[in-house]
């Protein structure tokens, strides 16, 4: 009987800790510049201009046991446009277009505080285009992290932090296709301001 009813404890918990969470993310995202030696001395360099990004958030926890909460997370990012410019050998080559948008699904770990520290991996699958219509989609992982403040509210709380992303894999210098140089040129980190309710 004490075995039944501590597994309906255990399989029960997800269940009663139907934690929502809806946020809004605000801030930067930096983009890398991939250069290229195309003769000794000249060197072809493309760079993206850092851009103001939002995105928003659902979370759902999964496990909300004393300090601890774990929540799976999904995302969505709408498409944002930064200018591009070009150079070779320091000479200017003109100005493009990168847009960039995502979806993403994840998990996150947050140890709750009077300061609230949190860290989670999520997919993202970023899509990439650039002013000639050229596009390709490139899946990578992302870690984030953050630090914030809920307001302890009785039923609805907002909270609000700073948030850091940076992924875990990319693509430096490779200019061997299009599809490869729109991936050399993707995000590089986002710093901002994350902020939301918990409901």
């Amino acid at each position: 009987m004490k075995k039944a009813a501590t597994l309906a404890l255990l399989l029960g918990a997800p269940l009663a800790a139907q934690t929502f969470e809806v946020g809004l993310f605000i801030g930067q995202q930096q983009y890398p510049s991939p250069h290229m030696d195309v003769a000794p001395g000249t060197t072809l360099r493309l760079e993206a201009d850092n851009k103001t990004v939002v995105g928003a958030r659902f979370g759902y926890s999964v496990v909300d046991f004393g300090p601890a909460l774990l929540q799976l997370t999904a995302g969505y990012q709408p498409e944002s446009k930064s200018t591009l410019k070009g150079s070779l050998g320091g000479a200017p080559l003109g100005e493009g277009e990168l847009k960039q948008s995502h979806w993403s699904a994840g998990a996150m770990f947050n140890f709750k505080a009077l300061i609230a520290v949190g860290a989670g991996l999520e997919f993202r699958s970023e899509s990439l285009k650039e002013t000639g219509g050229d596009s390709t989609t490139y899946n990578r992982v992302w870690a984030r992290v953050n630090a914030g403040y809920a307001f302890p509210t009785p039923v609805v709380k907002p909270f609000i932090g700073i948030e850091a992303a940076f992924p875990l894999s990319s693509k430096s210098n490779d200019f061997a296709s299009t599809a490869d140089l729109l991936k050399s040129l993707a995000p590089k980190s986002q710093i901002g301001i994350y902020a939301g309710i918990r409901f």
